[in-house]
């Protein structure tokens, strides 16, 4: 198991596991999230010469240089210096890293959405997803997020407020 591999897995398994557990969602773009995390990834053969996409990535200020990786249900977008962000092809599910103290955790899709840290919640409430050309937006009491699509249907960006929407979480391939 490569280094990364074994990060992510003590990443997900500490950080997603009282959050994900027992849930399913379905969202029309999260299979092509995954296809699309799947197709952009590098090959796990050294001798190959695929690298994997570039993400960058923002909270609040800070910024960092991530890679998708498909863990369960979701696509984390991670670096070897322990940022990572998890998300479900809907929401952001959870922050590592990036200055922060300790990890963020996401539950709620449309509705009431919490947000905890070190056992800390905050909830907002959030309407449901709308889509209006290629970019998906939803309006939240924190403020609103997006998915912005390609033509292909492709994830290009995504934004989502957290918290008491202090800090927006944004996520965007690297052209």
């Amino acid at each position: 198991m490569t280094q990364i591999s074994r990060l992510l897995v003590v990443l997900v398994s500490t950080c997603f596991a009282g959050t994900v557990s027992g849930c399913t969602f379905s969202a029309p773009q999260f299979e092509s999230a995954i296809a699309m995390a799947q197709g952009i990834m590098g090959s796990d053969d050294p001798n190959s010469g695929d690298e994997p996409a570039t993400w960058f990535a923002s909270i609040d200020g800070v910024g960092a240089v991530l890679n998708p990786y498909v863990s369960n249900d979701l696509i984390v977008f991670a670096n070897i210096d322990g940022d990572a962000i998890a998300f479900d092809g809907w929401t952001i599910r959870s922050v590592v890293g990036f200055g922060l103290k300790e990890p963020l955790s996401i539950s709620g899709k449309d509705g009431v959405r919490t947000f905890t840290v070190s056992g800390q919640k905050t909830q907002t409430q959030c309407d449901e997803w709308r889509l209006a050309e290629l970019i998906w937006s939803q309006t939240c009491s924190n403020g609103p997020g997006e998915i912005l699509l390609n033509e292909e249907g492709s994830i290009q960006k995504i934004s989502m407020p957290i918290g008491d929407g202090s800090a927006i979480v944004t996520l965007r391939v690297a052209n």
